[in-house]
């Protein structure tokens, strides 16, 4: 995932180990962060910032995302289902004065 720029979390690498050692019926495997540490320093993983100039996004594949791939998500739901994020907080944050 590395040469595709996707960040792994801890988190994710554990969820991962459980997943697996699951499926090979390691039922007594607990992933914690101890275990995490382990498993990075066992196998030379570190955590490194990555930096540098971002990459350019081509116009077209955006706006075909935007025509095609979000118009078939959207296409099940009601105008009055959809939010953006802010409504969201603005919801979130009226539900928790209430209780």
């Amino acid at each position: 995932m590395r040469d595709k720029n996707v960040p792994i979390s801890g988190p994710f690498v554990i969820e991962e180990a459980l997943l697996f050692a699951k499926t090979l019926g390691y039922d007594e495997f607990r992933g914690n962060n101890g275990w995490l540490e382990k498993f990075k320093r066992r196998h030379g993983i570190m955590a490194e910032v990555i930096s540098g100039e971002s990459k350019d996004v081509d116009d077209n594949d955006s706006e075909n995302w935007i025509t095609e791939t979000m118009s078939k998500i959207l296409k099940d739901y009601k105008p009055e289902s959809i939010f953006n994020a802010d409504e969201t907080a603005l919801f979130f944050n009226v539900f928790l004065e209430r209780h």
